[in-house]
């Protein structure tokens, strides 16, 4: 006799107790949030950007709580005594106010503007970045007015948060030199990838990784760029953004149609892989933040397709200052017009020709624009750990809605 097929009534239901067994163990069991360090993840990729903090605080015998509404989080976690995992897929949000934790870590941004909320306790708030771009176009109207604390991975960040502040009139937050743990672990990882590698490939590898905005490579220039990379001889990988892999398909179906018969063509969607990162000799972006990562981490060179910038603030010009993502484009590779994608093969010739050049100039770039090289996670810690020690608490009263 055959086991009956669970409903889906049954299966949401299942979910639904398992969610609020999850959230009473969080807030009444003995391993409650007094008094530890907690992290917020709503998706898996986001381990990666706390790798090093957590890394440096399980190995000071720290006890921290991990807060995700992924379950690819679990298999993290399971071996780490010292990490308490409380998953929950859809309620979690909802236990927020009721947090008591001294000091909540995230890097998930507009806290308090939508459905997550600040506690009600004097919990202190730290964002960690989770890419190096400026605060200021790529993110929402006040995405960052709601934090206590924020690591900051450069001096531009500094200058945009004091700026926005000052333009809007709001409470000054603690703002830490500490850098960015992600950009050291690829930098990390590539050196290994040199090292171990036995012989380099016989044509130069590109690696297209557009953005996800209005207007990308894949809506306006792929077919024409990929097919005057590989007349070149090529080797061409498409990397789509993740977004596009879920909510269109169909284009990448297309261009896969196109180019089914070229050896030379690959397209990864495995996009929480760096793999292709080390391998690529080039990158090719638009407005994706991987460009920085990929240029700061590989001393490599990325050509920019210039299309329409990704701007969430309507309002990012008050500020009167220059995103990085936009300021660094001629540092570390050229900027092409998409209507010249046709001359794409000659600038990666002379990128290869003028290797050593572009890494004086990204290694120049990166040191002026990166806090704490190969450092950010020890500094980020004595930060959290000091946080705790002196009890350094969040603002109880909730903000005014003054923007």
């Amino acid at each position: 006799m055959h086991p009956e097929k669970e409903s889906p009534k049954q299966s949401k239901l299942g979910l639904l107790k398992q969610d609020l067994g999850a959230l009473s163990r969080l807030l009444f069991s003995s391993e409650n949030l007094v008094g530890k360090i907690a992290f917020f993840a709503t998706q898996s990729q986001y381990y990666s950007y706390y790798q090093g903090l957590l890394e440096e605080l399980t190995a000071h015998k720290q006890k921290v709580i991990y807060l995700t509404c992924d379950p690819q989080d679990i298999s993290f976690f399971k071996d780490n005594p010292l990490i308490h995992l409380y998953f929950s897929k859809s309620l979690l949000p909802l236990t927020f106010p009721l947090l008591t934790t001294p000091i909540l870590v995230t890097t998930v941004p507009d806290i308090h503007q939508y459905q997550i909320k600040r506690s009600f306790s004097g919990t202190n708030y730290v964002y960690v970045f989770h890419a190096l771009v400026s605060t200021h176009m790529m993110y929402r109207k006040g995405a960052f007015n709601y934090y206590d604390t924020v690591f900051c991975v450069g001096p531009h960040h500094i200058e945009e948060i004091r700026k926005t502040e000052k333009i809007y009139g709001l409470p000054e937050k603690q703002l830490y030199k500490v850098g960015y743990y992600r950009l050291e672990k690829i930098h990390n990882q590539h050196k290994k990838y040199l090292l171990e590698k036995k012989q380099a490939h016989n044509q130069p590898l590109v690696l297209i990784a557009p953005g996800w905005q209005s207007e990308n490579i894949i809506d306006t220039c792929a077919h024409e760029l990929i097919a005057t990379l590989l007349k070149n001889d090529f080797q061409v990988v498409l990397r789509p953004h993740p977004m596009t892999i879920a909510h269109q398909p169909d284009k990448i179906k297309a261009i896969q149609q196109q180019f089914i018969s070229e050896n030379n063509f690959k397209i990864d969607t495995q996009t929480s892989s760096e793999h292709y990162l080390h391998l690529a000799d080039i990158m090719i972006c638009d407005w994706s933040g991987v460009a920085l990562e990929y240029a700061f981490g590989t001393e490599r060179p990325v050509l920019f397709i210039d299309l329409p910038p990704k701007v969430y603030n309507p309002e990012y010009q008050k500020l009167d200052i220059i995103p990085l993502e936009v300021k660094l484009r001629d540092q570390i590779g050229r900027v092409i017009r998409p209507e010249d994608v046709s001359n794409a093969g000659k600038i990666i010739l002379d990128f290869l020709v003028r290797r050593d050049e572009y890494i004086e100039k990204i290694v120049a770039a990166r040191n002026d624009n990166v806090f704490n090289f190969g450092q950010s996670s020890k500094i980020g810690v004595e930060i959290i750990e000091n946080i705790k020690k002196t009890g350094i608490q969040g603002r109880k009263k909730q903000f005014q809605e003054s923007i």
